[in-house]
């Protein structure tokens, strides 16, 4: 029951791509899960070697770093939680680039007094102010310590270095804040990828695959299901997403059986919205609902 909401989003993910390639579905999914292995590893990698040229206080490249975070935060297939943390790794490091960009900037003025130069650099310690700012719905991140980073750059706007010594002075400072924020962050992707790999992958693939089997087994009854209550469409004038979430939540109400129907339902529902939008997530809603109050409900002796 943990990791119900995992299993339905990668039955989705590899039932869509049935849908939209037409490829062998048992090619694509033994795909699909070595890709998700793959992307899980290669994030708890990348953490570990960053974590460790920290603990090490070797010089590496922020910007390198930044990139290969910004890529996993887009892997879709990863886990929300997961991706967030990324994505904030990534931010992190990016603020540490454009940094180094302010002091280059800054650095104009401060041998030209060339007031463009100023508010240039002025304006990429704004554009950092804003970029933090967006990481403090982060979970788990080191809030006092961000507040600090960002209480930097506001005093740092108001108050500029004067020469170049102070200044290189307040990009190492700014580097190591963010370094003590970005460590912690590190150490947990780590953990949860690995964790995600070596306990938790197996019972994730059981029920995906179980959902998957289902609509494979079953695939003429649910069509012909849904599109019984479908009104003024059919099944092929839906969108692929529509489509496809429709096909896993009716499989599932039919042939596996749910314990907790709320939450299935809710997972559907915000597949929909995510992937599509809110007029997506209430049309699966009321043709999933429709279909498990006809044909499920009943059954169970529920009104």
């Amino acid at each position: 029951m943990r990791f119900r909401k995992y299993s339905r989003k990668h039955a989705f993910n590899i039932l869509y791509q049935w849908d939209i390639t037409g490829e062998d579905i048992e090619k694509l999914s033994k795909e699909y899960w070595e890709n998700l292995e793959r992307s899980y590893r290669l994030a708890a990698s990348v953490a570990e070697n960053l974590k460790e040229q920290i603990e090490e206080r070797k010089d590496f490249s922020a910007e390198v770093y930044s990139k290969k975070f910004e890529a996993l935060a887009d892997e879709e297939i990863l886990a929300d939680k997961l991706r967030e943390k990324l994505f904030a790794v990534y931010l992190l490091l990016k603020a540490v680039e454009d940094f180094h960009n302010f002091a280059l900037t800054y650095t104009g003025w401060i041998s030209e007094k060339a007031k463009p130069k100023l508010e240039k650099a002025l304006s990429i310690l704004s554009e950092i102010e804003e970029s933090l700012e967006k990481l403090q719905r982060v979970e788990g991140i080191d809030k006092e310590a961000l507040q600090s980073l960002v209480a930097f750059i506001k005093a740092i706007k108001e108050n500029p270095p004067q020469d170049f010594e102070s200044l290189k002075g307040a990009e190492e400072e700014f580097r190591q804040k963010v370094l003590k924020i970005v460590a912690p962050l590190l150490e947990e992707i780590k953990r949860f990828s690995t964790k995600r790999v070596e306990e938790d992958m197996g019972e994730i693939k059981e029920y995906a695959e179980k959902l998957l089997d289902a609509y494979k087994g079953h695939k003429i009854e649910v069509d012909s299901t849904i599109e019984e209550f479908l009104k003024d469409w059919t099944l092929d004038s839906l969108g692929s997403i529509e489509r496809n979430l429709l096909r896993l939540g009716t499989a599932e109400f039919l042939y596996v059986g749910v314990q907790d129907p709320g939450r299935a339902f809710n997972d559907y529902i915000d597949f929909a919205k995510a992937f599509v939008g809110k007029r997506a997530a209430k049309f699966v809603n009321g043709v999933l609902s429709a279909i498990y109050n006809k044909k499920v409900a009943p059954s169970q002796g529920e009104n």
